[in-house]
């Protein structure tokens, strides 16, 4: 009986255990080879989209780089731009300024005529003896060789002009002059009218104005301060330029 119960058992282990692991091991092999298949999908979508964020990134900065760098340029270049025209207008100041003063020097006229270099202009004041008589608007004959090399220095900028017609505080009522205000006007009118018909200069370049007795330079409580506030100023603007 023993003998026949040991056979039946090493019958019943062999052929069912062995299909029962097989099963097993077939399920387990696919289940893992479905996992490693899912899990490389993964990664590779995973990986190839951090790629291109990556170099989308890389782009974005780097574009980000480049336009930090060039703004920086671009304002540079601007102001560099802007220096250069500031240098070459005060150069332009220098060589006019020279050219007058080397004439108001050769001609003897220190005394009467002034060349004052300023930021945005050249001024050349002319005191009342040299261009006028007391209460007139004439121009005196000799004024006119003076008015007529300085047009020709002027005219070769394409600056505009501005000529200012000044005065002292003293009254003045004339039949032609009723007020300082309007002598101040007239004789700076006159001057223009010289520089444009006699020196050839543009029209488009020319304004002029009166201010009388209201913008002295000097206190009117002397006959020599009086003579400093009658004058005329031609002034070569650098703020302002016409080519016509």
């Amino acid at each position: 009986m023993s003998g026949r119960i040991k056979h039946t058992e090493e019958e019943g282990e062999s052929p069912i255990g062995f299909i029962m692991f097989g099963d097993l091991m077939s399920q387990l092999l696919c289940f893992f080879i479905l996992l490693f298949v899912f899990a490389s999908q993964y990664v590779s979508k995973t990986q190839g989209v951090t790629y291109e964020d990556f170099l989308k990134t890389i782009s974005e900065s780097f574009k980000k780089v480049v336009d930090e760098k060039q703004k920086p340029q671009d304002q540079s270049t601007k102001k560099e731009s802007v220096a250069v025209k500031q240098v070459q207008a005060a150069d332009s100041k220098v060589k006019i300024a020279q050219q007058l003063q080397k004439l108001v020097n050769d001609e003897k006229l220190t005394d009467y005529v002034t060349v004052i270099v300023e930021e945005k202009k050249v001024r050349i004041v002319f005191k009342q003896p040299m261009l006028f008589d007391s209460g007139s608007a004439e121009l005196k004959a000799t004024a006119g060789s003076v008015l007529a090399d300085m047009g020709a220095i002027i005219k070769k900028t394409g600056n505009t002009i501005d000529i200012e017609g000044h005065t002292d505080n003293v009254p003045i009522h004339t039949a032609k002059y009723d007020s300082n205000w309007a002598l101040s006007f007239a004789r700076a009118y006159s001057v223009i009218k010289f520089m444009v018909k006699e020196g050839g200069l543009s029209p488009l370049r020319m304004k002029t104005i009166g201010y009388g007795e209201y913008r002295p330079i000097a206190p009117n409580d002397s006959v020599a301060n009086r003579n400093k506030n009658r004058r005329i100023e031609i002034n070569v603007l650098f703020n302002e330029t016409i080519r016509n």
